[in-house]
């Protein structure tokens, strides 16, 4: 079975110059964890997940045990939130992509996914964004559509 029978063909995109205000909205609106960012030509640029969002805001253990100022004085975290929100999805989102063309098997996506700790993958077919496929997709289609 390959990938393309199987993947999500409809994958919500942004542009990169996207604000992160508007990824958060994006993703809440769409009940997503990620984001794939691509340019005017369809292209992938790179990913964003709701992790990134939450460890670009959020302090890190070594900032709270350095800085025991973020604990005490949470006008600190509103500042940093507000130097965050209007930065464009491009200078913080991963560019290094993982990504599987649509003709490749399913059982090697699957296992592309678990060797490098991801949930989903894009599907790329002549440096376009046909799909997207996850775990989820692969899970269901073996253990649920072609059960015995």
């Amino acid at each position: 079975m390959k990938v393309k029978d199987v993947m999500t063909k409809e994958v919500k995109t942004i542009p990169s110059n996207t604000p992160l205000r508007m990824v958060n909205q994006v993703m809440q609106k769409n009940n997503l964890s990620f984001l794939i960012v691509t340019n005017e030509k369809n292209e992938v640029e790179g990913i964003i997940t709701y992790t990134d969002l939450f460890r670009l805001i959020l302090p890190s253990y070594e900032e709270v045990m350095k800085k025991d100022c973020i604990w005490l004085f949470p006008e600190k975290m509103e500042e940093r939130v507000k130097d965050l929100i209007n930065k464009p999805v491009s200078e913080v989102m991963k560019r290094k992509i993982i990504s599987v063309d649509a003709n490749e098997l399913v059982i090697k996506a699957g296992a592309e996914m678990t060797a490098n700790g991801i949930k989903q993958m894009p599907v790329i077919e002549n440096n376009k964004l046909i799909g997207l496929i996850s775990f989820h997709d692969i899970l269901w289609e073996f253990l649920i559509v072609n059960r015995p």
